[in-house]
Parts: C-alpha cells; sequence; structure tokens
C-alpha cells in the first residue's frame, strides 16, 4: 500500500469556512440568535398560555402544543446556553415555523389580540433565528 494523500473534501464544515464580516443588521440579528433568552421567551409564553388552553378559549393553542412547543424551546434555550448555536438555532426555527403552522390561522380567525400577539413574537423571534441559522452559519 502506498501512502497517497486524501483528496480534501469538497465542502467545508463549518468551522473551516472562512468568516466574513457581518453588516451591522447582522451583528444584531447574531446577538439576539446567540442568546437563549429570546427562546425562553416563547418558552414562557406557551406556558403562560397553557391557562386559557385549558379553559378551550377560542385562538389560544392546544394543551398539549402548548406544553410541547414550551418543553422544544427550553431545549433550544438549553442548546444555545452551553454555546451549540447552531442546533439551538435550528431548533428554534423549526418548531417556531411548527407553531405557526398550527397555531397561526386559529389565532387570526378568533380576532383576539393575545393569540395575535403570540403569532408575532413566535414569527419574529423565529425568524431571528432561521436568518442565523440559514445565513449567517452558512
Amino acid at each position: 500500500m502506498t501512502d497517497v494523500p486524501l483528496d480534501p473534501p469538497s465542502s467545508y464544515t463549518l468551522s473551516q469556512q472562512p468568516k466574513r464580516e457581518l453588516s451591522l443588521f447582522e451583528q444584531r440579528i447574531h446577538a439576539i440568535a446567540t442568546s437563549p433568552y429570546a427562546v425562553l421567551t416563547l418558552s414562557v409564553a406557551n406556558l403562560a398560555a397553557l391557562s386559557k388552553a385549558r379553559k378551550l378559549v377560542r385562538g389560544y393553542p392546544t394543551v398539549i402544543s402548548c406544553l410541547g412547543h414550551a418543553g422544544i424551546f427550553a431545549a433550544a434555550a438549553v442548546a444555545l446556553q452551553t454555546g451549540d448555536i447552531v442546533n439551538g438555532s435550528g431548533l428554534a426555527t423549526v418548531w417556531s415555523a411548527n407553531w405557526l403552522m398550527f397555531n397561526a390561522r386559529k389565532a387570526f380567525m378568533s380576532r383576539r389580540v393575545v393569540p395575535m400577539l403570540m403569532v408575532g413574537l413566535v414569527a419574529s423571534i423565529g425568524s431571528a433565528y432561521g436568518y442565523q441559522y440559514f445565513v449567517i452559519d452558512q
């Protein structure tokens, strides 16, 4: 057997990519999306909505949706707290989109203020984490 050097991989991992300069907008998004507190806000908002969900108030998520999303958002916060920005922002992005798919229409159809504010909160925080995951980290 001869020692033939292997070709380098055709794609770089995230740690091997050269870092580019971030614009002011991207720096602010990066500051929000690397912090666990924004996604923890989503977890707390789902737990706060649990009292209305138990009473089956129109426009609020179901009990299972509140509990499940609160747990997933808390797991994303733990990932971000430990420094795993890629997985933490990925979890927050995907589960924010999931929350919106299951709950946004119901919230807007109810015409209640608090469910519509929850939609805005989930959409804005989820899009910040999505920008971190899909644009800044790539």
